[in-house]
Parts: structure tokens; sequence; C-alpha cells
């Protein structure tokens, strides 16, 4: 059977994003961007430094300690210093460590795993003003979304990819093309097509993770990898001369076509357009984003997860099919599986509340108190709920009680979205709960006054952001 591929499109949109990077870079960020930013770095040192204690980040902390010495970018929760890409991957990988980093909902992806390791690492080592690493940071967000946009997160899902590794590494070659440019230097357009044109054969990432029981730590490499790549295709962009193809994104083989399936060209943003770092989602819950509405919903349904399960006699969530396809494990075998194992996160919140983090640990994967709950969860494809995802996570939860009354509560925008986001103080308190949990001597409050002072410059954040 032979398909009709989608054409390819007449405009060159690799070129025109590329286009959009330099000119957000020339006009800088207004107050509310910077703003934003410092909240989504004040976000990931929490759960960067959370991630870094875990037994698959520190794995790749020890493979890295070959590298140490080899420049100057800091790497997370060592004291050492490495080459920006070691640094990079090693700081990726813990970001995405736990399910907690930030989710840019519409491409399914989660930039600062990606994007933030690698600017800071690169911020490090070229030792970079603030205003330039808050641009890249931001250039990196609104490169990643837009080109996950191209290639539509959902369909690179359904074709069994993992859209942060297949994004992700467009945003952080994005983020480090701008820091290497250095102060003050117009972008040019040239060298960051051909960062994306490295990034393109790197990218890669397939979600067999989701539906394996066990084996799923491969997954938090996922960001490393990403990160790390993004680096390095910024690097050979802007100090070799290897030529790489110039339409990576909508051309026949290029990510959009490849991963996605077809080219689906985003509208040119609008000048007073907000950047895509205002359209970031944040993760209160230890789990897949698309659970959070769920959560919430399961909060409405108990009187704040506080009804006796003794009362429960049978849980239905109501969602896209996505959910039934990769998300109705029972029994999940490691800590990714749970946290993506649909009846487990309802058992776990049901039994514990929403913010034991550790519920999902390997002490907890055979808990009676989480698996008599998961049996009793079961899945119903909602149509409706299907058509706005995934620009919305939105799930509905229906429960039926011992006594034969029934509630149910719906859920479009779940706490952390942009429509309903956490105050800096709540994340603060996120990042302290986090750390809490590995006995951190970190100051939590005292690394939110340093980004928050205009002159703390890009090498001291990396080391605030490394734990230092």
């Amino acid at each position: 059977m032979t398909t009709t591929p989608s054409p390819i499109p007449e405009s060159d949109l690799t070129a025109s994003l590329a286009d959009q990077i330099a000119e957000l870079v020339n006009r800088g960020l207004s107050g509310p961007d910077t703003e934003q930013v410092r909240r989504l770095m004040l976000d990931s040192l929490g759960v960067a430094l959370r991630g870094a204690a875990l037994p698959w980040a520190r794995d790749i902390a020890d493979w890295s300690r070959r590298f140490f010495g080899t420049g100057a970018a800091p790497v997370i929760r060592t004291g050492a210093s490495a080459a920006a890409s070691v640094a990079a991957l090693v700081h990726g990988t813990a970001a995405h460590g736990y399910e907690l980093d930030d989710t840019h909902d519409e491409t399914m992806s989660h930039p600062a795993c990606t994007v933030l390791p690698a600017a800071l690492a690169v911020g490090a080592e070229t030792g970079a003003s603030q205003r330039l690493l808050f641009v890249a940071i931001a250039a990196g967000y609104e490169a990643m979304a837009r080109a996950g946009l191209m290639a539509h997160g959902l369909r690179v899902i359904e074709g069994g990819f993992h859209p942060t590794p297949v994004f992700g590494s467009f945003g952080a070659a994005a983020a480090c093309v701008v820091l290497l440019h250095g102060e003050g230097k117009p972008i040019d357009t040239g060298k960051l097509i051909t960062a994306w044109g490295h990034a393109l054969s790197q990218t890669s990432g397939t979600m067999q993770f989701s539906v394996d029981p066990a084996g799923g730590a491969v997954k938090r490499l996922h960001a490393g990898y990403a990160a790390r790549n993004g680096v390095m295709a910024a690097e050979l962009a802007m100090e070799s001369g290897i030529g790489t193809p110039r339409r990576s994104l909508d051309g026949r083989y290029g990510l959009a076509r490849m991963f996605g399936g077809e080219v689906h060209a985003p509208p040119p943003r609008r000048a007073q357009e907000p950047l895509q770092i205002h359209r970031i989602s944040l993760k209160p819950y230890s789990c897949c984003r698309i659970f959070h509405s769920t959560i919430d919903a399961l909060g409405e349904v108990t009187e704040a997860y506080s009804t006796p399960v003794e009362r429960i006699r049978r849980i239905v969530v109501r969602g896209p099919r996505l959910i039934e396809d990769q998300h109705m494990m029972r029994r999940p075998r490691s800590v990714m599986a749970a946290q993506y194992s649909c009846p487990y996160l309802v058992g776990a919140s049901l039994a514990y509340g929403p913010s034991r983090y550790d519920a999902y640990s390997d002490a907890h994967l055979d808990d009676p108190r989480i698996l008599e709950i998961a049996d009793l969860v079961h899945f119903e494809y909602d149509a409706e709920l299907e058509a706005m995802y995934p620009k919305q996570f939105p799930t509905a939860v229906t429960i039926a009680f011992t006594d034969g009354s029934i509630k149910t509560s719906l859920v479009q925008d779940s706490f952390g979205t942009p429509a309903k986001p956490m105050t800096a103080d709540q994340i603060a308190q996120k990042a302290r709960s986090l750390l809490r949990e590995i006995d951190s001597e970190v100051d939590v409050e005292a690394c939110r006054e340093r980004i928050w002072d205009d002159g703390t410059d890009a090498r001291t954040l990396a080391s605030i952001m490394a734990g230092r």
C-alpha cells in the first residue's frame, strides 16, 4: 500500500522560524518575559536538584566523571565542571528525572529539561550576561515549541516517538547558538539553520518506555540526550564548515514529515502575541502531565482526597484515546511506569494525597493501599475531550460509591496551567518540599533572590542551578 506524502510547503518554514528567533533576540525581552523566565528557572531548580539524587541521574553523573575538568560548565550536584555537552547531558537527565518538569502542552514536550541545561552549560562556558542567557532561554523555548507545532506532538506520539527529545534538540540548539554569538551581536540565521540541520540528524527517542513494565529509566536520558545534542549542534554550526540540510523542519525528510507524518504550517506570530514561555504548564504532581486534570478532578469528587476507599465501588476516567493506548498498565514495575499508569496514579493520589512524590518510588510499587484502588479504575473514551487535546489536557472522573451515589468532575485546566498558574511562592514551596526529601542544604529563598537579582550572571546562575 502506498500513501501520498503531504506536499512540501512552498514557503521555507525553517527559514521563517529562524527569522522569528533572530527577531526575538534582537528585540529582547519585556518585563513580563523576564519574570516568566525566572519562574521557569525557579521551578527547574527544585525539580533538577531532586532529580539529581535519583539512581538514573547518579549513574549518568558517575559515567560523566571521565570528562571532569574538560570545561567550565558545572555538572549538577558533583562539585565538578566539564565540557558543556557533558554537563547538559547530566543536568537534562536530572531535570527529567521524576516527572515534575514543565510542559508545553500543545506539543506534549518538556522544554525546561532540554533548553535550560544546554543554555546554562554554554552560558557558563562563555561567561554570558543574565540578559543574554534569559533571551537565549526564551529563544530556545520558542524554537522548541514552534518546531513541535509544525510536527504536531500528538501525531509524533502516535507514531511511537517521544516529543521531548524529538523537539528538544532544536530548542537547545537555538538557545546555544544565541549564546555562542555573544553579547550584542545580531544572529546569523544561516548558523541557526545549520545547527537545526545537525539537530535533525541526531533526533530520536521512542515511546517504548511507556508500554514496558520495567526499563523506563531510559526515558530520563531522553531529555539529557536532547540537551547534549543541542549543544553539539550549535558548536558544530558555529565552529565548523560542515554543511547540513537547509529545510530540516519542513523538508521532504525533515522533522515534521518524518516524525509527525505531515507539515503543519503554524500561523505567523503576530507582533503582540505572547512568547511560548507564557504557554507553559508547571507540574504540582509527580506524574504524566495528562493526568493532572484527573488528579484535580479526583480531589473534587472525594472532598480533597479524604473519602475512605471502602466507600468507593468503581472509578471511571474519561479522556482521549491515548490514555487507553499507553497509560492503563495496572501493575507497573518501575518508577517510570508507575508515573505513566492511570490506575496507579489514581491509587497513589487517593491513598496518600497528590503531593506525596515518594508514592511512585520502588518501595510503593507493591503497596496494597495503592493497588486496591488501582483495580477499581476503568477508562472510557470521550470524543469531546479528545477534540480539546492537546491544546488542553482535559479529563473527567466519575466515582460510583457503595451507597449507590455517583459523583462526576470534569477538569479542563488543571492547577499549574497558564489558566490556573502557580505563584512564585507556590513554586518555591514545591522546591522546598522536593529538597526536604533528600535532606538538601540548598537554601531555596537565597537561590530565589539570586535568580531575581539583575546582576547575577550566567556563570553564577549555572552554579546555583547545579546546587553549588
